[in-house]
């Protein structure tokens, strides 16, 4: 009996442990993807910073390809919950939600600038199969549930119908993450690193985000404020 109780023990924690092992691979590929960008990253180096064989850890994840997807579709699926909550939420007016994903955004960036690195910045690795993370990969269109949101509030907020709508998100996006990049570079004073201006003007990080925001406020009313009552 004893010993049923202990097979039957170990099987359940058989998937328990291949799933934390699996958050090891992709925390340590996370940081090593950063570090040497997709091309200086090999698998061999992650197998040997795991203490695992190679084929073992190719019983995880099939390639560096496969691994990039599936750290980044870990950390967008984390981005998008954040975005579905503050629009399900939907305290306020469309520009109040905007202005609440975009700082949601900068915060999710600042909080762990590698995991915004491995989302934006580093390039997939090329390959010549595509495995089963690919096959099975659905894009995070995330400005897709933003530009449905601003169609949304066009109708039930009376706002203008800004003909370039998706440009202007394009243009804020391209804002937001420019934003993060020199916050990020704000935060690097103590380091060695070339200055945007110079030690003469410190300007704080909380202090440029709040710039930034307050830019992205104003364009977004300009594009979309009230229609003119007639």
């Amino acid at each position: 009996m004893h010993n049923k109780d202990h097979k039957k023990t170990t099987r359940a924690r058989a998937p328990e442990k291949k799933a934390e092992q699996f958050e090891k691979i992709l925390e340590l590929g996370r940081e090593m993807f950063v570090k040497f960008g997709s091309y200086g990253f090999s698998m061999r180096a992650l197998a040997g910073k795991l203490d695992m064989t190679q084929p073992n850890l190719y019983n995880y994840v099939s390639s560096k390809r496969e691994l990039w997807i599936a750290i980044r579709t870990k950390y967008f699926k984390e981005l998008n919950d954040g975005v579905r909550k503050i629009i399900n939420e939907g305290r306020g007016s469309f520009i109040d939600v905007f202005m609440q994903l975009s700082e949601n955004f900068l915060e999710f960036a600042g909080v762990d600038y590698k995991r915004f690195s491995m989302m934006f910045l580093i390039s997939a690795p090329p390959s010549k199969k595509v495995g089963p993370l690919e096959e099975e990969y659905k894009p995070f269109l995330i400005l897709k549930i933003i530009l449905d949101l601003v169609r949304k509030a066009i109708k039930t907020e009376n706002l203008k119908d800004e003909k370039a709508n998706t440009n202007i998100l394009y243009y804020i996006f391209g804002t937001l993450l420019g934003a993060a990049m020199t916050e990020a570079d704000l935060k690097l004073r103590h380091k060695i690193t070339e200055p945007i201006i110079g030690d003469y003007y410190n300007l704080s990080p909380r202090e440029f985000r709040e710039f930034v925001l307050k830019e992205v406020r104003e364009r977004l009313e300009r594009a979309f404020s009230l229609k003119d009552e007639k």
